[in-house]
């Protein structure tokens, strides 16, 4: 009987213990600093650890559409038809991005479309 009510605990614990947190979830209080947005040390970043595995030099050119995205002017050009934000930010139209994964924070993508709205620099 105790062996039986142990196995039902640990079981309840294990499920009960399986929950699914965003970025936003686990660190509530951090502020999102759109402010002084650059290429270099905010967006290039964001674009390494969640585009590069699928959208760099290193990805077989038949895959992903052989879209570039350590390629400024590639970047441009997604930037610029509008692709870009309706991927990441998941809407109707778009393919959601990155494929596969979560979808980006909304920080992360608060920042992306800050440095959209500055004119995409090259900083």
């Amino acid at each position: 009987m105790k062996k039986s009510i142990y196995s039902i605990f640990f079981f309840l614990s294990i499920f009960a213990s399986c929950t699914y947190y965003n970025e936003e979830e686990l660190f509530p209080n951090e502020v999102c600093d759109t402010e002084n947005i650059t290429y270099q040390q905010d967006i290039l970043p964001i674009f390494e650890k969640a585009c590069y595995s699928c959208h760099s030099s290193n990805t077989p050119v038949i895959y992903y559409g052989n879209l570039n995205l350590e390629n400024f002017d590639h970047i441009q050009k997604v930037v610029d038809d509008g692709q870009l934000l309706r991927n990441i930010k998941h809407e109707l139209d778009g393919l959601p991005m990155p494929q596969g994964g979560a979808k980006l924070s909304d920080c992360n993508i608060a920042k992306i479309e800050k440095w959209i709205i500055q004119g995409i620099p090259n900083n």
